[in-house]
């Protein structure tokens, strides 16, 4: 019994010399230590130089669906919009743990959020949407799409969406695009399409139907 009794006086000694171990916050400013789950925020570019791609994978896993994500596809050019509601979050870093790219979403040190407005506490980002060119159904986000083909290098050739919006020559939907007028053919295999549309016109050319 008397090491334990030891060990604490020489640690009530130690801390007599080194003063008190909380910190002066708020009138000084405090460094939150490595690892610290602080503020979420979108990273328009990461250290590959990627960043968010606006898959929206954090909005899927997000236990307290702090994110949320809006398509406005009646916009010039349609564009997708992911928020973060600070006031919801729950700081878990489930959106940095699961984030497609690895540097789409990171955690911040800053903890220091008090505002008198709720609708300031929010982190948004915006990505140009690309549209089925057939029935205007959305497929992604362009930046996503273009990720995809870069990261699949040669088998992206394997899905003309892919490679018509990598090499820059994917158009969006036209604006009087909402529904399909004829029946979808052959030559519309080599458009941008959504899974939809290009599993319609692959079963009518294989099975004719």
């Amino acid at each position: 019994m008397k090491k334990p009794k030891l060990r604490e006086l020489k640690e009530a000694i130690r801390a007599i010399f080194r003063g008190p171990y909380t910190t002066k916050f708020p009138f000084e400013p405090h460094e939150p230590p490595e690892g610290f789950r602080g503020r979420p925020e979108f990273q328009q570019t990461g250290p590959t130089g990627v960043g968010c791609v606006g898959c929206k994978a954090c909005a899927e896993v997000c236990p307290a669906i702090a994110i949320e994500v809006v398509d406005d596809v009646d916009a010039n050019p349609p564009v997708r919009r992911l928020t973060i509601h600070h006031d919801k979050c729950i700081f878990c870093g489930q959106c940095e743990l699961n984030c497609t790219t690895g540097e789409g979403v990171k955690l911040t040190k800053q903890y220091d959020m008090v505002t008198f407005d709720r609708s300031t506490a929010c982190d948004s980002i915006e990505h140009e949407l690309v549209l089925c060119q057939s029935c205007g159904a959305v497929i992604g986000t362009r930046k996503h799409l273009t990720w995809l083909a870069e990261k699949l290098g040669a088998k992206a050739y394997a899905n003309p969406t892919l490679i018509l919006t990598a090499d820059g020559s994917a158009r969006l939907a036209e604006p009087f695009a909402t529904g399909v007028e004829e029946p979808l053919a052959r030559n519309e295999l080599m458009r941008v399409l959504c899974p939809a549309c290009r599993r319609t016109v692959v079963i009518r050319e294989i099975w004719g139907r």
